[in-house]
């Protein structure tokens, strides 16, 4: 293997839910020159690290939770919770079907990589994806890398293009000795360059202690939570009293419901232990919820869920206030 660039000025980011993936990984980039070298165990993880940082590289394993690196690479792309939005990404994934290389592809990545790999494999993956770069498309239905292989028509076509070829960027590194190309002169149609997105619309991580409240009730619904480790109790207070409706235990999701109406909190969340939540702003999320189906499921799932429990929970007041009544 010739390593001929020096990946030294690179930021790499790898996602895996495996710490053996991930430190093999590392050492494979740190031989390669790459110094700066992120981890995350998960999707979510991996979006609060590109959220605060400039990374140039993300290795992103294909089948995780609870987010696996199709839907990563789909809110990458849509720009809402990160301001590198054309971010180079490598895909890795023990799965080689034509499908999900499909679906990888339209999701965006720059490269795919199935596993079981090697360091060599991994670098020209690597080295293409920053030597090489694709002219990035930006359209209503599909943003990320030009998926095309080739940039003539199909034989016995005729060229139906009419806009001017997008304009494709320069390297993040060249081969050593390789003269540093120039700077292409903008198209007309140029992609517009996004300004990074304000701190309220990106995802993040917080912690809360024992007891802290979350939000209380009649706080605006600005904000919808996951929780990825520890316990949220959701209460409202009757009559100067705490009545507790219920808790949300590890992947749950609560404040969601603003979602639907945009009205203040129903109830009032507070960690019953020490708990961290993946916080979500609901610009961020009805933004995405358009583009990633299973994000939409998920609510549908959650809403459905709540309605039925309210309802059995209405149910056996009812049938208690009754036996009460009959007593009398």
């Amino acid at each position: 293997m010739n390593i001929d660039v020096d990946l030294s000025p690179i930021t790499a980011l790898i996602i895996d839910d495996s710490r053996y993936a991930r430190s093999f990984i590392k050492t494979a980039l740190q031989s390669f020159g790459i110094k700066t070298i992120l981890e995350a165990g998960d999707g979510p993880a991996g979006l609060e690290i590109l959220g605060q940082q400039p990374v140039h590289l993300v290795i992103v394993d294909h089948d995780m939770s609870p987010m696996d690196g199709i839907d990563f690479t789909r809110f990458v792309r849509a720009g809402d919770m990160v301001a590198c939005d054309d971010v180079a990404i490598i895909m890795m994934s023990a799965e080689s079907a034509t499908e999900v290389v499909f679906q990888a592809r339209g999701a965006g990545v720059n490269e795919f990589l199935v596993k079981p790999m090697s360091t060599d494999s991994l670098f020209r993956r690597l080295r293409n994806a920053l030597v090489n770069p694709k002219a990035f498309v930006r359209t209503a239905s599909f943003k990320g890398p030009d998926r095309r292989l080739l940039s003539r028509p199909p034989p016995g076509v005729a060229e139906r293009r009419v806009a001017p070829p997008l304009v494709k960027p320069l390297p993040l590194v060249v081969p050593i000795g390789a003269a540093q190309p120039a700077r292409p002169a903008a198209a007309p149609h140029a992609p517009v360059v996004q300004a990074p997105k304000p701190a309220q619309e990106r995802t993040g991580r917080k912690k809360f202690h024992a007891g802290q409240v979350i939000f209380n009730e009649g706080d605006p619904g600005d904000m919808a939570y996951v929780v990825e480790s520890g316990k949220v109790t959701i209460f409202k207070t009757v009559n100067g009293q705490k009545v507790t409706l219920g808790q949300i235990g590890a992947n749950g999701v609560f404040g969601e419901m603003a979602l639907i109406d945009n009205e203040p909190r129903m109830a009032s969340a507070m960690a019953a232990e020490e708990t961290t939540c993946l916080v979500i702003p609901m610009a961020a999320l009805k933004s995405q919820i358009g583009k990633t189906p299973d994000l939409v499921i998920l609510v549908l799932e959650t809403l459905l869920y709540d309605i039925r429990k309210m309802g059995r929970e209405l149910g056996q007041v009812r049938a208690t206030l009754e036996k009460k009544r009959a007593g009398k």
